[in-house]
């Protein structure tokens, strides 16, 4: 019996835990990732969006991949979470927390009307950066290199997903799938939408929250507003559990990610090299990156897939997370 226990003791802590972390230098910066599941199932490198760390994706995703025997690898960007914060606050965002709220007003109105071009659309460039979303996709290369992972299912939201299409025309023999969530082609492309005005009037409030050193009510403002209409009342709680524990994880309001993106070329064009299988999943009533960015880039990947969800905002509503799942998992079976 003391044999039997003695073994069984061994498999025990043999076992990969669920969200064991730590902090590994990769690509000349210290990159924290966390593995989840068995490693020696297929792997899921998830790559999460501007300004948020590792703790955004919802543990219900994971966990539904995990037990579908996936190894699902989570990472913080640079300048997030545990990962080397490569960004400074600037001397003019020095500056202007000591300004009286109406000058600090004032330039946040100002800073607003250049953000957009005549369209309504970001305008891209003009802001330096010390990197840009192909330095960050090295960094996602690195990991897997890291981890002796020759090819995995690449999945990436939101800037993520802006960083998994760079993988997969820089690095397409490293990508097994790509699953793009709530993403663009590139802000800038000529025929699509502009984020919703009633969103960015929460970026102001954000913005001004961060100045007046309050970064727990800027990222709770940012956020919520992201959240579809249709699941507000019903994600509201669920979505204030996440980002306290990005707080608490590290977050970062003076990351280059915005920046980063800006630098960064489009890529709509290239988007017709990718011959992986590919998955757009995108929500009717996002306001960041409203849908029509979604099935662009699903129009131009050849042979791809798509799953289009009714009400759904720039999120993940806790009672689509299943939908999600069964999704993925046909499109990394197929």
């Amino acid at each position: 019996m003391k044999k039997y226990l003695f073994f069984f003791l061994i498999f025990l802590f043999s076992l990969p835990q669920l969200g064991e972390g730590q902090a590994t230098k990769l690509n000349g910066i210290d990159i924290w990732w966390e593995g989840h599941g068995n490693n020696a199932n297929p792997p899921v490198l998830m790559i999460m969006g501007l300004n948020s760390n590792l703790k955004r994706w919802p543990p219900e995703l994971i966990e539904g991949l995990v037990n579908q025997n996936l190894y699902v690898i989570t990472y913080d960007n640079r300048d997030t979470g545990k990962s080397t914060w490569i960004t400074e606050e600037s001397t003019i965002i020095k500056m202007l927390k000591y300004m009286p709220t109406f000058v600090q007003n004032s330039i946040v109105d100002w800073f607003f009307d250049q953000m957009l071009d005549e369209e309504g659309r970001f305008k891209m460039g003009g802001v330096p950066s010390e990197y840009n979303l192909e330095d960050m996709a090295l960094d996602g290369i690195a990991l897997l290199d890291h981890l002796e992972i020759d090819k995995a299912h690449i999945v990436g939201a939101s800037m993520g997903g802006m960083i998994a299409q760079v993988i997969s025309l820089n690095h397409p023999e490293r990508v097994m799938t790509l699953t793009g969530i709530m993403t663009t082609p590139g802000f800038d492309t000529a025929g699509l939408s502009g984020p919703y005005p009633k969103y960015l009037d929460a970026m102001r409030e954000s913005f001004l929250l961060n100045l007046q050193s309050k970064p727990k009510e800027s990222l709770e403002v940012g956020n919520i507003a992201l959240i579809g209409a249709n699941f507000l009342e019903e994600e509201y709680e669920n979505l204030i559990k996440i980002l306290k524990s990005m707080e608490e994880h590290g977050n970062n309001p003076d990351s280059g990610h915005m920046a980063a993106v800006g630098l960064s070329p489009n890529r709509f064009k290239r988007l017709k090299e990718i011959s992986i299988p590919t998955l757009i999943i995108h929500g009717t009533e996002d306001p960041l990156i409203p849908v029509d960015h979604g099935l662009a880039i699903s129009e131009q990947v050849q042979n791809s897939e798509k799953l289009i969800i009714n009400g759904m905002g720039h999120n993940f509503p806790t009672t689509v997370i299943p939908v999600i799942i069964e999704q993925m998992i046909n499109h990394f079976d197929g």
